[in-house]
């Protein structure tokens, strides 16, 4: 096998070293003494001996000082022997210069000082920066001729190797506090090092904890489930709990399923369950969507589920084309709906209702979940208490769980603690250590195995409690991380393994290191089998081939061992397998994470996008905008010349804006802030960019202020798109046109932009763009718009020939969003006239609809209509709070977009009740508002109710002919005809009354 070096050069790295420097005693007087040639002779056949001997033990001759050398074990290749390597080199190499010369060689007195430390070392130019080869100079001074000094690290690394005599306590220059010092007397008899057995160690002192999952689980198995949190700081025993709990649950009837929630996971959307899946079913069905190669898959793995919930999960893990991503979903903006059926169908395949077959369902490490995998948890724990299942969720951070139980995981006690340093410990642990270690790791389990773990391998015949601390402090442990990387030091040449793992993730698979190493997979598995056997890393119990390490902290160890020059190069590796050789797969998020790392920021920029992007397209909004964040860090270190930045900035604001609308709402200042950005770049670009990003102009129609404003860029944006090529777009962009001039009162322009996008309309397109273009079909809009407009244009036939139209082409779409559009435009232009039976029958229509579809916008006008229509003819009261709880609701939505009429109907309901001057109010607000927003299409009318309301309040007839005055000229100035009729109409009465 070729070493991993030689594949890899790491420029540098943290490592505990063992130095050796030997010295010649007198050299100056026996060179003075000899004939230079012949002393040359001596002193180059010393060094050749000692290089062998030093060679022979493991080390490495490092640097030759003339009459002495300097030599390093555990460098550059690792071992985990190096102290005990170095004391046997330095007991045979004064054998050597004792023994008698030939007389052509002078005899040689050497003093040899060795010392142990964590090091910092440069493999592009040799040098070693740390305690130990400063420690050994100053030792080797200090040292008798013929002898061999070793520091207190080294002599705790190897006191059961061999017999040693201590000297004596001395200041050396350099160092604040006395220095033991150690002499090496012969290699004692020991047996080999007991390998680390911590995969089969029993847990303790969680009995009372084990006691409540038991109980809890009892429960599930009688048809009462329960959900539990074990809730606990990183190591405080929390899936080693979990573990010991599934261990002593055994085979019996019942399932087991452990779903692992995994760091820069939490923008991929049910990534646990996904994960699940694939184990179950093929990832190329999952993709394409095969309903039935789905159902066969779940049927053979024992599962049976209706063809509904398999529908509901392939819309979910079906590939889409990211183009329609930047697209916002009107019809229901946070996608809650589609969200809450995807987590109902995977909680029924997790759960198999029709079996009593109790389940356990662990998902562990909760605070790295993703939003949708927390909802699956919270909808499985809610129907937990009806089910046999028992759901445990491990988690370091304490979530508000309204359906769980809690388990809080406190450190261990002074008891616990002896339990386990004794069940660790061949023989009875020294009196003592086991409170030491308790007061070393405040109860944290991991620390205390590996502090007795630390002891263990390092204890000597006599056991003085005084000197545990120092051998704490010269092994360079301090922390629990520290003990992770001596664990790792004790592995060989199989720690590189563990940091290239550690590079990848917390999990990986022999494969990916395989390609990573450019070594032989045998190779690669011989490592593995040792970081397996020194519980280092354990096997994925999701798939063959993969493991991870057996704690995330020991893979941070892992990690941490590492210069940052060397992570960033083994990302670099990983980035350019990723990006140009496409040899493996990896999450988006993991992609971009790598990518971030290897300092490839663009292609870091473009996963970041991709990930965003298939969260959109499932409506996992909250996932969508972790991704985001990623994207915009990512993009700030791209440099401003780089020819992508410009595309990908934009590509960034059209899902930021995308996502904003969704989650804060279209009025919301971050979306509004995000397209208004977009746009300002956009519009510097040419027509064929335009043209693919034109979801940002419609973003940017759609969450203008107001009336006024949207109007406005309604015009820039059909003027922008006349150039563009593609049919489609040019439509939609007179579907923003129309949408906007009827509000606006421009009638003429909203007519003339539906003759144009009907001209363009394509029946097979409208198929993909109804759902992100307003949520509904475009010729369903136009002609509800031109509807309305024909009516205020008092062209009745038009109008009545646009209504129909509107309505069958709706049904024959077949799709709700556009059923439902159609019958509101309907119900609005039956209210117009009046004819209050077909508003009730119309709204009842529009009500079944969106209550089937959860549409709750759409629920809230449906039941608003019905209740006014109600209230307007019946004597009963129950039709006014109908209308006035939808009012509020759509209030509360904030989805009120024709607020001037619906303020007519609220007017209308108080009049009829005899508040007047409440309902007078309503209808000011209404025109004040209408007035500053843009919204002028009602204006007429409301100013004639005004002057209806100020006649049964008893106005003068002058404020009166006042607000009639303003009602025709606002209807004269929109050519609203039918309006002009209807405020002449009170104008001619108001004449007549006041006629003598």
């Amino acid at each position: 096998m070729i070493t991993l070096d030689a594949r890899f050069r790491f420029t540098g790295e943290r490592r505990q070293v063992t130095a050796l420097f030997y010295d010649i005693v007198g050299s100056t007087e026996l060179l003075l003494k000899s004939e230079p040639e012949q002393f040359f002779r001596s002193l180059s056949a010393l060094h050749q001996a000692a290089e062998k001997v030093i060679k022979k033990h493991g080390g490495f001759l490092h640097q030759r000082l003339g009459d002495g050398g300097c030599c390093f074990f555990g460098y550059p290749d690792q071992t985990e022997d190096a102290a005990e390597g170095a004391v046997e080199a330095a007991l045979e190499l004064l054998k050597i210069a004792a023994k008698p010369k030939p007389k052509s060689r002078k005899p040689f007195r050497l003093r040899v000082g060795i010392a142990t430390s964590l090091v910092v070392f440069s493999t592009e130019g040799g040098e070693i920066v740390g305690t130990a080869p400063i420690l050994a100079a100053r030792l080797q001074a200090e040292a008798e001729p013929d002898s061999v000094l070793v520091a207190d690290s080294t002599f705790q690394l190897t006191r059961t190797r061999f017999d040693y005599t201590l000297l004596r306590n001395t200041k050396l220059k350099g160092f604040s506090d006395p220095i033991a010092l150690w002499r090496p007397n012969e290699r004692i008899a020991h047996g080999p090092t007991t390998p680390f057995a911590v995969i089969d160690r029993p847990t303790i002192g969680r009995e009372t904890e084990l006691s409540s999952l038991f109980d809890a689980w009892n429960a599930a198995c009688e048809g009462h489930g329960k959900s539990v949190a074990i809730v606990g700081e990183a190591g405080i025993g929390k899936s080693k709990l979990v573990a010991e709990f599934i261990q002593r649950l055994g085979d019996g009837d019942h399932e087991t399923r452990v779903f692992q929630c995994s760091r820069r996971m939490e923008s991929q959307p049910l990534h646990p369950f996904i994960g699940f899946l694939e184990t179950l079913v093929e990832p190329s069905v999952l993709k394409s969507g095969d309903q039935n190669a789905f159902l066969q898959a779940l049927q053979l793995s024992g599962r049976i589920i209706e063809p509904r919930v398999a529908e509901s999960i392939l819309a979910f893990t079906a590939e889409r084309s990211s183009v329609t991503s930047g697209n916002i979903r009107v019809s229901d903006l946070s996608g809650r709906a589609f969200r809450k059926e995807v987590v109902e169908a995977s909680s029924r395949i997790l759960v198999d209702r029709r079996r009593a077959v109790p389940t356990l369902l662990v998902f562990e490490d909760v605070h790295w979940a993703d939003g949708m995998t927390v909802e699956l948890i919270d909808h499985l724990g809610l129907q937990a208490g009806e089910l046999s299942i028992l759901l445990i969720q491990t988690s370091r951070i304490r979530r508000t769980l309204a359906a769980a139980s809690e388990i809080a995981l406190p450190g261990l006690t002074t008891d616990a603690v002896r339990d386990l340093v004794a069940s660790i410990w061949s023989s009875p642990p020294p009196p003592g250590l086991s409170d030491f270690i308790l007061g070393q790791c405040d109860g944290m389990p991991l620390y205390a195995e590996e502090l007795a773990d630390f002891f263990r391998d390092k204890r000597r015949a006599e056991n003085k409690p005084s000197e545990w601390r120092e051998m704490l402090l010269e092994g360079g442990v301090t922390t629990l991380n520290d003990l992770l990387s001596a664990r790792l030091a004790s592995v060989g040449s199989a720690r590189r393994v563990a940091q290239f793992a550690s590079v990848i993730g917390r999990e990986f698979s022999a494969a990916i290191l395989s390609h990573l190493l450019k070594a032989d997979k045998r190779s690669i598995d011989a490592e593995l089998e040792l970081l397996l056997m020194q519980g280092v890393i354990e096997r994925s119990p999701d798939a063959s081939g993969s493991y991870r390490f057996r704690h995330v902290l020991m893979q941070e160890a892992a990690y941490g061992s590492l210069l940052k020059s060397d992570r960033k190069r083994i990302h670099r590796r990983i980035a350019n397998l990723l990006i140009e050789d496409n040899i493996f797969d990896l999450p988006t998020s993991v992609a971009a994470w790598q990518c971030a790392e290897a300092g490839r920021h663009d292609a870091a920029t473009k996963f970041a996008l991709t990930a965003a992007e298939s969260s959109v397209l499932r409506s996992a909004m909250q996932e969508a905008s972790v991704s985001l964040e990623v994207c915009a860090r990512e993009i700030k270190r791209i440099p401003y010349r780089h020819p992508q930045r410009a595309d990908l900035l934009i590509s960034l604001l059209k899902l930021k804006g995308v996502v904003a609308t969704a989650l804060e709402g279209e009025g919301s200042h971050s979306a509004r802030r995000t397209y208004s950005r977009a746009m300002q770049l956009l519009r510097k670009h040419s027509s064929s960019v335009r043209e693919s990003h034109f979801p940002i102009y419609w973003g940017w129609w759609f969450t203008a202020p107001n009336i006024l404003a949207q109007q406005s860029r309604a015009r820039i944006l059909i003027e922008d798109m006349q150039s563009v090529e593609d049919s489609e777009t040019k439509l939609q962009s007179y579907h923003c046109g129309w949408a906007t001039s009827f509000h606006a009162g421009e009638h003429s322009f909203c007519l003339e932009c539906v003759a144009r996008g009907l001209e363009l309309y394509d029946p097979r397109r409208a198929l993909k763009t109804r759902a992100f273009f307003g949520g509904h079909d475009a010729k369903v809009c136009a002609l509800g718009e031109s509807a309305l407009s024909y009516l205020l244009l008092d062209q009745l036939g038009a109008s009545e020939d646009a209504i129909a139209k509107c309505l069958n082409w709706a049904a024959s779409t077949d799709h709700i969003g556009s059923m439902v559009h159609g019958l509101y435009y309907a119900i609005v232009l039956r209210r117009c006239q009046g004819k209050y039976d077909e508003v009730g029958f119309l709204g009842e229509r529009m009500r079944s609809l969106a209550e089937r579809q959860g549409l709750v916008a759409s629920l809230a006008r449906a039941n608003m209509y019905c209740g006014w229509a109600e209230f307007m003819t019946s004597p009963l009261e129950t039709g006014a709070k109908r209308f006035q709880d939808a009012l509020m609701l759509q209030k509360q939505l904030g989805t009120d977009d024709n607020l001037s009429i619906h303020s007519d109907m609220h007017a209308q309901v108080l009049e009829r009740l005899g508040n007047y001057h409440e309902a007078f109010q309503v209808i000011q607000n209404a025109i004040n508002l209408g007035r500053k927003s843009g919204q002028w299409f009602w204006l007429a009318e409301l100013y004639r109710r005004s002057a209806e309301l100020r006649h049964l309040l008893g106005d003068e007839q002058t404020t009166i002919r006042q607000d009639l005055t303003k009602a025709m000229r606002f209807a004269v100035g929109q050519g609203a005809s039918w309006l002009v009729t209807r405020a002449n109409h009170d104008l001619d009465k108001l004449s007549a009354s006041s006629t003598p």
